[in-house]
């Protein structure tokens, strides 16, 4: 791979496209709505002619023909109802579509579409989710998520809250380059994983109970098993013979189908402990194994050719043994289509005692966890892979203007021109240079209230986050190596555990220090170190805290309202650098900027901002 960053441009534009793209579906949903109308007006018409039809037949003698013209009034409105019925399921298909795609406009309009259910949630303690908005109403990955399955909502997730290798970086990245070309492709993937409705779904318990030893598979139940291959043919023959020969028979024979069918149930009864839950568990509405048939084949289908995305869709295709995903999910679901039967009374008691429906059954799906079963965690794993790849594809489609990072190892370092913050739209926003080159070394950044100094930490930080998730960046461009984000920013106390704001903070200045002790390559990002004790004591701890992480090999920033501090850098012999934020008063209103300007800030507008919100406050002479 190039050194060169690489932007996320195509050749069209995205918005032109998708824009173009909704017409069409929109053109599409009315003109079915207009035609399903029409036949539930016609189904109905239809119904009413044939049920009439049908009394007048009973009432009164009709012909040959008359009854030829019923059952074919009967049959027409059979056909009418399949092909509403059709229209339905493509008109809510195109309304899916269409949501995904105004999910779409809504992004390259700079907005955050509608969050999707089932989220995660931050974890308590995690060392950046919370500070940086990874998660949440609005957060990054509100911005990035179009995972429709719980393992592609579980991968992203995993993805932008750990740091991967710079090897796992490129290669992600390569992938995600070719799926922000594959539009149609992506919005099939979120249209089915939609309407498989798994998206709240965990599937663990369906690759548990895929992964579970057989039980018939030795001993005692599978010479059972073995038996009622043997026993059902001899029933229904002797039976057959019986009610074929009847009196021609001697009556010893005329009842000998009554042995093997007395042994059936037996077995039956001998198995029905063992063989109940396996088949409770296979169709149970918590394990919907079928719904991702379709995903799984749309994938199969795609001709990928980013190695990463080959050897994902290769786990699905299957090996030598031919454990194709889709094709052994089609065979499971005509299993359990039999398996359903199960719930139908009396049809079933008569199927089992009979024809030992449920053995035969249970032998299926045995079949199937045999030849099957050690592939279907490789497959949901595929499946989380892909729809992760294929968010982080949509967010680079939709972004044209960011750019793939540079990941190497190295000594810590994070080069950036033109960096912003991904979740404020283009033309708000302000973006910034910056260059922390090598090991110990960091920047203070001073500024008065509301110049943008916590946006700007937010912007490094979600910048390194989405690098190592392997997705383009708000930059021009941006060199760095694996880093270890740390923050301090958001500080909660706690009544009920007895915590102090103060306290809250040491805890998660501790777990800063206590990475870069521990040799992490931690790239921190605090935010008015210790601002919650005096200005003395506060500035001797965070001038400590800065000191200690540079001299253990960290990078970062550090904001203060702490002028003090400004000499960090003659102390650090200019291992740290002063930039600032600053505000401009014209006119009595005051305005930002968001320009990172070197050097200390020379200004402070407490006391303005007092006033401008009606706070009575006297400023000092100048």
């Amino acid at each position: 791979m190039s050194d060169a960053p690489e932007t996320t441009s195509t050749s069209a534009d995205p918005h032109a496209a998708q824009q173009a793209r909704r017409d069409t579906l929109a053109a599409e949903a009315d003109d079915l709505a207009r035609r399903s109308a029409r036949l539930s007006g016609l189904r109905g018409l239809l119904f009413l002619v044939a049920l009439g039809s049908l009394g007048y037949g009973f009432f009164r003698s009709l012909p040959t023909l008359g009854w030829v013209l019923v059952a074919l009034g009967w049959a027409v409105f059979i056909v009418v109802v399949a092909v509403h019925g059709a229209l339905v399921t493509r008109e809510a298909e195109v309304q899916t579509r269409l949501g995904i795609v105004d999910r779409s406009l809504a992004r390259l309009a700079g907005k955050l579409p509608e969050a999707l259910p089932n989220g995660p949630a931050a974890e308590p303690g995690h060392p950046y989710a919370i500070d940086l908005d990874v998660f949440g109403s609005a957060s990054i990955f509100r911005l990035l998520d179009e995972t429709r399955t719980a393992p592609g909502t579980t991968t992203l997730a995993r993805w932008i809250g750990e740091r991967a290798s710079p090897t796992e970086i490129a290669a992600r990245q390569e992938a995600v380059r070719e799926l922000a070309g594959l539009s149609a492709f992506r919005e099939d993937l979120a249209t089915l994983g939609a309407s498989a409705g798994t998206r709240g779904r965990p599937t663990e318990p369906l690759v548990a109970w895929a992964e579970a030893e057989p039980v018939l598979r030795e001993g005692w139940p599978r010479t059972l098993v073995r038996a009622a291959f043997v026993l059902v043919p001899l029933t229904v023959g002797f039976f057959a013979l019986s009610q074929g020969l009847g009196s021609a028979l001697p009556p010893l024979l005329r009842r000998a189908y009554l042995v093997p069918f007395v042994l059936q149930v037996v077995v039956l009864f001998v198995l029905s402990a063992k063989i109940q839950p396996v088949l409770a568990q296979a169709s149970s509405k918590e394990a919907p194994f079928g719904r991702y048939r379709d995903l799984f084949a749309r994938i199969e289908a795609e001709p990928l050719r980013a190695p990463r995305l080959v050897s994902l869709r290769s786990a699905l295709l299957g090996g030598d043994d031919g454990a194709s995903a889709c094709r052994e999910l089609a065979t499971f679901e005509r299993v359990l289509g039999f398996v359903e039967l199960r719930h139908s009374g009396l049809a079933h008691m008569l199927l089992n005692l009979f024809l030992l429906w449920d053995v035969f059954c249970i032998a299926a799906l045995e079949r199937f966890r045999l030849r099957a079963g050690r592939h279907v965690r490789g497959w949901f794993t595929s499946l989380g892979e892909i729809e992760a790849l294929a968010s982080l594809g949509a967010f680079a489609y939709e972004h044209p203007t960011f750019t793939f990072p540079v990941v190497e190892e190295g000594p810590p370092c994070f080069v950036a021109e033109r960096l912003g913050h991904p979740l404020i739209p283009e033309r708000a926003r302000r973006d910034n240079d910056l260059a922390i080159d090598g090991p110990g070394r960091g920047m203070l950044v001073t500024g008065s209230n509301m110049s943008g100094k916590s946006t700007w930490l937010r912007s490094m930080g979600l910048a390194a986050v989405l690098a190592q998730a392997g997705a383009p960046v708000c930059a021009r461009s941006l060199r760095m190596t694996p880093l270890s984000v740390r923050t301090s920013m958001r500080i909660s106390d706690s009544l009920e555990q007895g915590v102090s704001h103060f306290y809250a903070e040491l805890e998660k200045l501790k777990s800063v220090v206590d990475a870069a002790d521990h040799g992490e390559p931690v790239f921190f990002l605090l935010d008015e170190v210790l601002h919650g004790t005096n200005s003395r004591e506060r500035h001797i701890g965070a001038r400590a805290v800065v000191v200690h992480l540079l001299d253990k090999g960290a990078i970062g920033a550090v904001t203060s309202h702490d002028l003090a501090l400004a000499d960090l850098a003659e102390q650090t012999s200019g291992r740290v650098e002063n930039v600032h934020f600053e505000e401009h008063v014209e006119e009595g209103k005051m305005t930002f900027d968001y320009v990172l300007r070197s050097g200390v800030v020379s200004t402070t507008n407490a006391l303005r901002l007092m006033r401008l919100v009606g706070i009575n406050v006297a400023l000092p002479e100048a």
